[in-house]
C-alpha cells in the first residue's frame, strides 16, 4: 500500500518536469546582428543584417569567397512594428539577442526621439553593450560591405571599433549604455561616431575594396544641438580623453616632417571666475615616443612644436564647437559639477549660455618625449 501511494505521489511531479519537445538547433534561426533605423515621411525604416554565422565559424580555413550578407529593410509608425513587419517576410525565426551594432541616420538624430533608447531597454534579448554609431551614408552601403579576406562583416570596423581605437584614438566608440547616460545628464555632452565607407584607399586586384571608417561624429548636447563635425574638428578631444591609446601627431620643422604618437594623456581643466563669468584653465600632460624623424635638431626644440601643434587642436576643437552652439571639450559638465550654484544662478539652458571666444583662459601643455624608437635623437643617414 506504502508503494502505491509512493508512485502515486511521484508519478504527477513526472508531468512537471521540462522535456526537450521545443528544442530549436542554431540552423533553426536567423541571426540579425546589426539593426540600422532610419526616419522619413513620418515612418521609420529599419534595416537588419544578418550574417553567416557557419561562415563566422570556419575562420581557421581561409573561405574560398565571400560569405553572404543578407539586407532587409521595412517600414512602419514605430521601430516595433517596422521589425515586426521584417520577422512576417523572414523564412526563418528572427533572433536579435545577438545584435552587436546600431546604426541610426542623422534624421533619426533631428526627430530628437527616445523611442530607440526605449526599444532597446524594452527588448530582454538586446544588449545595452552594444555598439552604437551615427550615419550620414546609404544604410543598404553601410550592411553590404563584407571584411576583407572573404571573412564576414563581423570583421569590420562596425563592429569592431574598439580594435581600431587601440591603434589610433580619435574618436573614441561609444555604447548604447553610455549614449542613454550621457542624454540624461544635464550639461553633458555626447559624442557619437559617425561612420561611413569609401573605395579610395584598398584595391583588390583590379578592383576598387570598399571599407568602413569613422568620418567624424555628431556632438550631442543634452537635446539641444547635435551638430556634425568632421575627424580634424574633433582633433582636440583626443587630449582630454583618457583612454587615448594612439594618438599620432605630424609636425614640419625646417620642411622636414617628425612624426611623432601620443597616449594615455593626463589632463585637468580648472573654471576661474573672471570679469564676471568663468573661464577655463587646460592643462595636458603626454608622454610619447618618435616614429619618424627627417631633420636634425635639438629635441627641446621638437617638444615645443608638438606642444604647439596640440595646444592648438584644443583651441580648434574648442572654436568649431563655438560656431555650432557645441561643447566638444565638455566644458560645461566641469563648470555644472564643480560650480553648480553659479549655473543655477544664471539658468544655464545651452553652450552659448556659458562659452564665448574668450572663454578659455589659458592652455598648458607638456610634451614628454619618453623615447626616440630603437634610433637615437637625429635622422637615420
Amino acid at each position: 500500500m506504502f508503494r502505491i501511494t509512493k508512485m502515486l505521489l511521484i508519478v504527477p511531479l513526472f508531468l512537471l518536469l521540462s522535456g526537450c519537445w521545443d528544442e530549436k538547433t542554431i540552423q533553426d534561426f536567423h541571426y540579425i546582428t546589426a539593426i540600422g533605423i532610419d526616419f522619413k515621411d513620418g515612418e521609420y525604416i529599419v534595416y537588419a543584417q544578418l550574417v553567416d554565422f557557419a561562415a563566422v565559424a570556419k575562420t581557421e580555413a581561409k573561405p574560398a569567397e565571400n560569405p553572404p550578407v543578407y539586407v532587409g529593410k521595412e517600414k512602419g509608425r514605430s521601430i516595433s512594428t517596422a521589425i515586426n513587419q521584417l520577422m512576417r517576410n523572414t523564412q526563418q525565426a528572427l533572433y536579435i539577442g545577438h545584435v552587436s551594432t546600431f546604426v541610426i541616420s542623422e534624421n533619426v538624430l533631428n526627430k530628437q526621439s527616445t523611442e530607440i533608447v526605449d526599444y532597446i531597454y524594452r527588448n530582454q534579448l538586446l544588449r545595452y553593450s552594444a555598439n552604437i554609431f551615427a550615419t550620414k551614408s546609404s544604410m543598404d552601403e553601410l550592411f553590404s560591405i563584407n571584411g576583407y579576406f572573404n571573412l564576414s562583416p563581423l570583421y569590420t570596423t562596425l563592429y569592431l571599433p574598439e580594435d581600431v581605437y587601440r591603434i589610433r584614438s580619435f574618436i573614441k566608440p561609444i555604447t548604447v549604455q553610455k549614449y542613454y547616460s550621457n542624454q540624461r545628464e544635464k550639461a553633458s555632452t555626447t559624442i557619437l561616431p559617425s561612420i561611413s565607407w569609401n573605395n579610395k584607399v584598398w584595391k583588390e586586384k583590379d578592383k576598387k575594396r570598399k571599407s568602413l571608417y569613422m568620418d567624424g561624429a555628431f556632438v550631442i548636447y543634452y537635446k539641444v544641438s547635435q551638430p556634425w563635425f568632421s575627424e580634424k574638428e574633433l582633433s582636440g578631444v583626443r587630449w582630454l580623453t583618457k583612454r587615448t591609446n594612439k594618438a599620432p601627431v605630424n609636425i614640419s620643422l625646417n620642411k622636414e616632417d617628425i612624426y611623432a604618437s601620443f597616449s594615455h594623456p593626463y589632463y585637468k581643466v580648472k573654471p576661474v571666475f573672471k570679469n564676471g563669468k568663468y573661464k577655463f584653465d587646460i592643462e595636458v600632460i603626454v608622454p610619447g615616443k618618435i616614429l619618424g624623424l627627417d631633420t636634425l635638431m635639438d629635441m627641446s626644440k621638437i617638444q615645443r612644436k608638438f606642444e604647439s601643434q596640440i595646444k592648438n587642436e584644443i583651441q580648434t576643437t574648442f572654436d568649431a564647437g563655438l560656431k555650432k552652439n557645441a561643447d566638444p571639450l565638455s566644458l560645461g559638465k566641469i563648470l555644472y559639477i564643480k560650480e553648480s550654484k553659479y549655473w543655477r544662478k544664471n539658468n544655464i539652458k545651452e553652450p552659448t549660455d556659458y562659452l564665448d571666444e574668450d572663454s578659455i583662459n589659458d592652455i598648458n601643455v607638456k610634451v614628454n618625449i619618453l623615447n626616440t624608437g630603437g634610433l637615437e635623437a637625429k635622422p637615420l643617414r
